[in-house]
């Protein structure tokens, strides 16, 4: 059973781009059991300024948003009305790994 966690860090949307096809498609034709995105740090900027990139990965796979890294950057209210779901990830993505999720980073 392969489940894979991208974690979107990058606040450049070239680099950003790669990992959100491969997730929007693995999940789209079932090339993997599972995706989920974490949005974390620069990368959640982005997605406030850029709606084809947030709509890309929040209307086709379960994504969520630091809240840690939202709140210290005083955008969580801003991600909210967007409909994003923003929470403390730390224990999700601890609990995804040993859910047996490999992570891949961009």
């Amino acid at each position: 059973m392969a489940k894979i966690l991208i974690w979107l860090a990058s606040g450049e949307k070239e680099k950003l781009n790669p990992g959100i096809l491969y997730g929007t498609n693995a999940k789209k034709y079932g090339w993997v059991d599972d995706v989920k995105f974490v949005v974390f740090g620069e990368a959640e900027k982005l997605m406030l300024e850029d709606e084809e990139l947030f709509s890309k990965i929040q209307d086709n796979v379960e994504t969520v948003y630091c809240k840690f890294v939202a709140e210290e950057m005083n955008i969580t209210k801003d991600l909210e009305s967007k409909g994003a779901k923003v929470i403390y990830v730390g224990e999700y993505i601890s609990n995804l790994l040993k859910e047996g999720y490999q992570v891949l980073t961009f």
